[in-house]
């Protein structure tokens, strides 16, 4: 199959093939000029040509970084909730890849970025001299696709996937997911699944009982600063708690990801107790999902 080579109106994103991510916004991976040859690539074409689809119906300024609609998925925990579960779950679907929580690396890049605005502001306000030869107004939308590329060159996404993302436990849960509004305005066609546990001492025990880090957090807070983000954001977030954990459950959050050839016969199941799985990385298990090209 030949990849459509792809360009981005910067032009230092221009493309000939599709074997790296970071050198290009546009994901486009046609299967082209051959038909498909299986169920797998089916799925693959189809998904790519409903993403074509709902872009030509965006107008342009509604789209930072121009053709910049990638497919994303962010897991979005405080941790001990069944995110790893989550994750797994959501990278047995054809295409995805979903990464693990690279250590709070967009907490390190909304820091800089409010660091930037702070600064800048600040500068602005004192007189026309501490701005003597810069531009007025900068160009925001090169600045959130600058963040995009970093985040796919941090992730480093395998260059077939068709949906990318990952997990985080490490949220700015005080201010309200500021830091989660930021992401998913630099990616305009991304989506949030808001991990949480109704079981609050539960949850408190398992940190306590594992051997990993967690950021301080109020968990009663956090599911608050959760449901009201879903509130505020419907139609791109998808709240799963733990003890709602059920093949039913995962099959309505296919739907809600517009998988809708693909159907869960099974759950798996992470880290349990107070521990972590160790031999996860890369394992599929196709016995649990069932996906068809009939949609």
């Amino acid at each position: 199959h030949e990849a459509v080579a792809c360009h981005h109106i910067a032009a230092s994103c221009v493309m000939r093939d599709l074997s790296c991510w970071s050198l290009c916004l546009i994901r486009l991976w046609l299967l082209l000029p051959a038909a498909a040859e299986s169920d797998v690539e089916a799925i693959f074409l189809q998904k790519e040509l409903r993403i074509l689809d709902a872009r030509s119906q965006l107008p342009s300024e509604d789209m930072p970084c121009q053709d910049s609609c990638l497919p994303t998925v962010w897991v979005v925990s405080a941790g001990r909730s069944g995110s790893t579960t989550l994750l797994e779950m959501l990278n047995q679907i054809p295409g995805y890849d979903i990464m693990g929580e690279n250590q709070n690396m967009w907490g390190s890049l909304f820091n800089l970025f409010e660091q930037r605005e702070a600064m800048v502001a600040r500068y602005r306000s004192l007189s026309e001299y501490m701005t003597y030869r810069q531009s007025l107004k900068r160009n925001m939308s090169e600045l959130r696709c600058a963040y995009q590329l970093r985040v796919l060159g941090e992730i480093n996404p395998d260059s077939q996937a068709r949906v990318v993302g990952f997990k985080e436990i490490r949220w700015d849960f005080s201010r309200s997911l500021d830091d989660l509004k930021l992401l998913m305005e630099v990616f305009p066609c991304s989506v949030a699944l808001l991990s949480y546990r109704r079981n609050l001492k539960a949850e408190a025990q398992s940190r306590q009982d594992s051997l990993g880090a967690f950021p301080d957090s109020n968990l009663r807070r956090d599911n608050e600063v959760m449901r009201k983000f879903h509130k505020e954001m419907p139609q791109r977030t998808f709240m799963i708690a733990l003890e709602d954990f059920s093949v039913d459950l995962f099959n309505q959050m296919l739907r809600f990801l517009k998988e809708d050839s693909c159907q869960y016969t099974d759950i798996l199941h992470d880290n349990a107790g107070s521990g972590y799985t160790h031999d996860w990385f890369g394992t599929r298990h196709f016995d649990i999902i069932h996906c068809n090209s009939s949609s």
